[in-house]
């Protein structure tokens, strides 16, 4: 017989499979002209079979295959002389997973009689099963499941000698493959001592139900009727709930509220939600963790399934036989056995959009048809059947459930969902011999659950079903089946069931919860679909009071009202008896100019409520309060410019509201008034706080504001809080400020993302739902980072990190090492990152899961090793080849690397070369001809070293070596005078009671310059305008901390203190101090000097770019006289390079008050400096440079000019200088 004709007359063959720890073993009979068989193996679910192993006979042994692996075999039959890769005979296709066998099990009996097994086991597996002999008879019986390593057997009533046994599964096909038994342990349990009387104490637990609005179902006929015949409905798993939440909800905890919340309100987005009931509800009794034996518990569950949106609970008729007594004070339907109850009323059928739908909750040795016929003649359309399985925890299905499930889809049932097993199992769908297609889900897993056992305790699924009326017909028939899947995330004890939508998968990590959707997929099988849903919005209103962030509030979202009647009115002034108001006393339009003059805000407040109320207290701090006979009045712009307060000016009396008697009765009479008619957890308080850091033309800037007493606020805050109890949104200090366009700092000048935040928050709190937070009240990061994303380049520039990034949070380490394009290319997975919670690196690589990015894990493993000094590792590359901005932090792991190793001593590199560097480092510590690599890194160094600059003078001195291109920033001394560097000795003071790195310390033991230095130092004299005390015969300069530290209180309080820009000041000490100075630094730097000269403009620049006047222009001329002296005999001792370039530029600064070593200059400033000091270096300049980019200061002048338009003449000669005649404006 030829090839052809065996394989076509060669049906396949059955293979039957054993398997052993490691071991599988496939045995089928022999095949006529066979001369041997090969094996094949692919994992499960997919088609790569692979050859593994050939033999002659029927049996194939394969040794060495993964524990708890499993995979799929088949066998094909091949004669030699058809020659290589020739089959004629295949093998229907098993699976075979072999299973590690539990060692070393004990039994242990506890001092109150309950068994306690363990065990060892080291590979996979989906759980355990627990056997025992009571009667050493050998056969052993099943008690109980485990999902770890040991188990308590609280339920096992058995007494005497006692054997056990554990066995290892896997489900597979969704059938338990089950593992060899481990060797036996004995145990001898004593007889139960009989039940003590509980006792209880459930005080705590609220007996009456809640107010329930809009339940759409209240009524016995539980009718919804519209004129559409379409409708869907949504069941959840069991509703079990473990000890630890029951203690929880004992102690009135809310912790079912939470529960719930985690779902995101989904069963309110459904026509009809359902849940079963898988424990008893009876306060009167013991709950299941004051009795392990019993399972009841607190009916505040009832009171959470309420406000979930589920509209009926179907009971496990295995445990309950009727609806318990203490769900008839709820709204809620109850499914039992043949009726349906709701407040104690039963009826048969729920009507939902025009469908009579039926329910049946029965066991599953019950005969369903007589319940069906009783339906069916009550009208019922289409009939549910809610049974229970009389098991727990098991996911497989037993051969006589699918039996039975055959029985009640032929009695007419025409969807059948399984209770009770706790565990997710298959979804099937039964062919009924009259044509119906009957979906069966067997289990969907529990909504609340017990401590789980196995893993499929862990996840569940909410099944979606669809019902509509065929219009031919008139029948109603399954439209859809699909599920939503979602997982059980630990809370501390408790367990809580989060959606698996792309929205939470950064609860999980991203491999974690793709692993948890292919679970949830796998156990319900190829059957059934995922479902698509879209959560209905919900309409809220909110009453908004307070400054303008509250105003800001909502103005975009459609789904918000808003009331903004008394926005900008202070609350102290809010209260009074109502009063007709004139209308020539306020505009049109300007609504809370009306309620500022009418009052009555207690009546409006009646008529007027809304769903919640949002304020804050700022505008009640920084507005002035007059008094007009028994009338307060907000004396906002709006108040001022209006014809009532100019008619009644000279009668008005302002309040002096800093005084506590004063704010603390009128603050009283608002507060009584807002709870009167709001609850508590309905008054959302926003707390404010200066930020100190301001946005403004694409830069952050430090500057203050100064309308508002923020310790009045926070007294206030702190006052109103004590007595309301209000929802607090205290993010404030998360977001930066924005300088508005009179270019002032307000705290409540806040950007869009702020706002937005405050918006989702408290959206989040007028709902009552919480699902989208860990914890509703903090900050978004999702805004968070979009804000960092969009302004990362600006936030290094500005020295802003400290402001966004937390100094000990590792995740914020790592995101601020990186760069603005790249937190956008990755912003979904680094986000993930900031929503773990992950506070340090230890944590961040115990638990956090990178999934498939590895670009993002190569980054972070990169900027871990830089941290480290681990400059070996290769995943150092990826921040060079991104371009991030770790590469600083590199570049001086790196320095330390050469200099600690002697290979460049005083080391410093930039960012231009570091690949190189780090190549050479690598071979060094490789070993590779140490002495090469080594000359070879010099000689490169020499040649393409950085000039190091160092700065004595402003702070604002080190952005100049940022911003050139042929050096680099060495050291900053900064807020120091030069007349006391170089004094003779240091002061004779107890240095004891000072910090040792204090800018104090440095000043009393003349400590400025480190024992290495730069190439080059650029100098300034700003600082030498600062007192000088004399302290017995040495000078100190009153440094920013001096006068609050301990050395001066205990010794310089009474020390003579003189100004040296005076006249009474001593010339010849000032002479020779800057003399001192300047050998100084000529010792050390030679002729690589640079001078900046500095000068004191009487105008400024503020932040909107108008120009304003300094207030502190006392003794200025004196002051520049004292550093144009100073300057001069700097140059002529040293003989230095100078650049003149401030006399051109203004101070950019929104304090008219600030000091001058706080000012900063315009930008073009720094980048002329910048270019003049690379000139200085490469030594293609002259001694002095003053010279501008002519075309960069027109367009400067241009810029001045039209923020500006009503410059004077005299003016514009002062600010453009020669360059004043083309922008001349008058």
């Amino acid at each position: 017989m030829n090839f052809m004709q065996l394989r076509e007359r060669q049906p396949k063959f059955p293979v039957t499979v054993k398997t052993g720890e490691g071991v599988v073993e496939l045995i089928w009979n022999k095949i006529e002209y066979a001369d041997g068989y090969r094996v094949f193996a692919s994992p499960v679910g997919k088609n790569h079979f692979v050859g593994v192993i050939n033999v002659k006979g029927t049996t194939a042994v394969m040794k060495k295959r993964a524990n708890g692996v499993p995979m799929q075999y088949k066998v094909k039959a091949f004669r030699i002389a058809d020659g290589p890769d020739n089959f004629f005979g295949e093998s229907e296709i098993v699976i075979a997973c072999p299973l590690e066998t539990p060692r070393r099990l004990t039994a242990i009996v506890g001092s109150d009689g309950i068994c306690t097994l363990s065990w060892r086991y080291n590979s996979q597996c989906d759980g355990f099963k627990i056997y025992a002999d009571s009667n050493e008879s050998g056969k052993y019986s099943f008690v109980c499941y485990s999902g770890k390593n040991s188990c308590r057997l609280d339920s096992f009533t058995k007494s005497g000698k006692v054997s056990f046994v554990v066995r290892s599964f896997i489900m597979t096909g969704h059938m338990e493959k089950l593992g060899v038994s481990s060797a036996p342990a004995e145990a001898v349990l004593p007889k139960s001592k009989g039940a003590k009387a509980v006792q209880f104490d459930h005080s705590m637990i609220r007996k009456t139900a809640g107010d329930y609005e809009e339940r759409r179902f209240a009524g016995k006929d539980g009718r919804l009727c519209n004129d559409h015949h379409k409708c869907t409905v949504m069941i959840g798993g069991d509703i079990t709930v473990s000890a630890e939440m029951q203690k929880n909800a004992a102690k009135g905890m809310p912790v079912f509220d939470e529960a719930f919340s985690s779902l995101g309100g989904i069963f309110g987005s459904f026509d009809f939600s359902v849940a079963m009931l898988d424990t008893d509800i009876n306060d009167k009794k013991a709950y299941t963790f004051e009795d392990s034996r019993v399972i009841n518990c607190p009916s505040t569950i009832a009171d959470a399934v309420c406000k979930s949106g589920i509209d009926a609970l179907a009971v496990n008729a295995g445990l309950l036989q009727r609806a318990p007594q203490s769900l008839e004070k709820y709204p809620l339907t109850v499914i039992t056995e043949n009726d349906c109850t709701q407040g104690g009323e039963k009826f048969s059928i729920v009507n939902i959009n025009n469908i009579n739908v039926g329910f049946i909750a029965a066991t599953v040795n019950k005969d369903i048809s007589q319940y069906v016929s009783q339906l069916r003649k009550a009208g019922a359309e289409y009939i549910f059947f809610f049974c229970s399985w009389n098991e727990r925890h098991t996911p497989a299905v037993k051969p006589k459930w699918r039996n039975q499930a055959v029985k009640a889809a032929e009695s007419g049932a025409d969807i059948i969902i399984g209770n009770g097993l706790n565990a997710i199992a298959e979804y099937d769908v039964i062919e009924c011999a009259d044509g119906r297609r009957v979906p069966v889900a067997y289990s969907l897993g529990s909504l609340i659950p017990a401590d789980p056992a196995t893993r499929f305790e862990k996840i569940g699924a909410l099944l979606c079903v669809r019902l509509k009326r065929d219009t031919a017909t008139g029948k109603v028939n399954t439209d859809l089946c699909g599920y939503i899947p979602y997982a059980f995330k630990d809370y501390g004890t408790e367990h809580r069931a989060v959606l698996l939508s792309d929205d939470n998968a950064r609860y999980f990590g991203l491999s974690v919860y793709d692993t948890l959707k292919k679970q949830v997929a796998t156990a319900l099988g190829d059957k059934i679909e995922l479902a698509r849903y879209a959560e209905k919005p919900e309409q809220q209103s909110f009453a908004l009071l307070g400054s303008a962030l509250i105003s800001e509030l909502f103005k975009d979202d459609n789904d918000i009202e808003t009331d903004r009647s008394h926005l900008f009115i202070s609350q102290l002034t809010m209260n009074g008896t109502h009063c007709d108001v004139d209308e020539k006393y306020f505009r049109d339009g300007v609504v809370p100019l009306y309620y500022n003059l009418s009052k009555g805000y207690d009546e409006y407040l009646a008529e007027n409520k809304a769903d919640a109320l949002i304020t804050d207290l700022y505008y009640a701090v920084s507005t002035p309060v007059y008094r007009l006979g028994d009338s307060l009045y907000s004396g906002g712009k709006a108040f001022i410019q209006s014809r009532f307060y100019e008619e009644n000016k000279s009668r008005l009396k302002r309040l002096d509201i800093k005084d506590e008697a004063v704010w603390k009765p009128l603050l009283d009479k608002f507060i009584d008034s807002v709870t009167a008619v709001y609850d508590r957890e309905k008054i959302i308080l926003v707390r404010i706080t200066d930020p100190k850091l301001y946005y403004v033309n694409g830069r952050y800037v430090r500057s203050t504001d100064r309308s508002c007493n923020f310790k009045l606020l926070l007294d206030m805050e702190n006052y109103f809080i004590r007595r309301v109890s209000p929802k607090v949104i205290d993010i404030s200090r998360f977001y930066p400020g924005v300088i508005n366009k009179r270019g002032r700092s307000y705290a409540v000048c806040r950007d869009e993302h702020f706002r937005n935040n405050i918006s989702l928050i408290a959206k989040s709190i007028c709902s009552g739902k919480k699902a989208n937070y860990v914890n509703s009240l903090a900050y978004d990061p999702e805004i968070w980072l979009t804000e960092v994303a969009e302004n990362f380049d600006i936030i290094k520039a500005g020295k802003a990190e400290s402001f966004f990034f937390g100094t000990n949070n590792a995740v914020d380490y790592f995101i601020s090492r990186l760069s603005r394009d790249f937190i956008c290319a990755e912003f979904k997975d680094i986000l993930r990152l900031k929503t773990s919670e992950l506070v340090t690196f230890n944590e961040i690589r115990a638990c956090y899961d990178f999934g498939r990015n590895a670009v993002l894990k190569r980054v972070y493993n990169g900027i871990c090793a830089i941290r480290k000094g681990n400059i070996a590792n290769a995943d150092i590359d990826e921040i060079i080849r991104l371009v991030l901005y770790a590469q600083s932090d590199l570049a001086k792991t790196l320095e330390s690397f050469y200099n600690k190793n002697g290979i460049i001593r005083n080391c410093v590199l930039s960012t231009k070369d570091l690949s190189f560097y780090l190549k050479c480092a690598r071979l060094w510590m490789a070993g590779t001809d140490k002495d090469a690599v080594a000359q070879l890194t010099r000689r490169y160094y020499e040649k393409h070293r950085p000039v190091i600059l160092d700065v004595f003078g402003r702070a604002d001195g080190g952005d100049i070596p940022e911003l050139a291109d042929g050096a680099v920033k060495g050291s900053v001394i900064s807020g120091y005078s030069a007349l006391t560097v170089c004094s003779e000795k240091p002061a004779d003071i107890d240095l004891s009671y000072i910090d040792d790195k204090s800018a104090v310390f440095t000043e009393l033991t003349r400590s400025y310059f480190a024992n290495t230095h730069g190439d080059w130092l650029l100098v300034d004299f700003s600082d030498i305008v600062k007192p000088i005390y004399r302290h017995r015969s040495a000078y100190v300069a009153s440094i920013d901390e001096l006068c609050c530290s301990m050395a001066y209180r205990a010794f310089m309080t009474d020390d003579e203190v003189f100004e040296p820009f005076k006249e009474n000041a001593d010339s010849k000490f000032i002479e020779k101090a800057i003399s001192d100075f300047a050998k100084t630094v000529k010792a050390k730097y030679g002729k690589n000097i640079i001078l900046r000269k500095t000068y004191l403009p009487l105008n400024r620049l503020d932040i909107t770019g108008r120009i304003r006047p300094f207030d502190d222009t006392e003794f200025i001329s004196e002051k520049e006289n004292l550093i144009s002296r100073a300057e001069g005999i700097f140059v002529k001792c040293t003989d230095c390079y100078t650049v003149d370039y401030e006399s051109r530029y203004l101070p950019v600064c929104a304090d008219k008050n600030a000091d001058i070593s706080e000012r900063m200059l315009e930008s073009d400033f720094y980048k002329e400096a910048a270019g003049a000091v690379d000139r200085i270096i490469s030594g293609t300049s002259k001694k002095t440079v003053n010279n501008v980019d002519i075309v960069g200061y027109l367009e400067r002048c241009e810029r001045i000019r039209k923020d500006n338009p009503d410059m004077s003449a005299e003016l514009s000669r002062e600010i453009f200088g020669g360059a004043a005649e083309i922008f001349m404006t008058e």
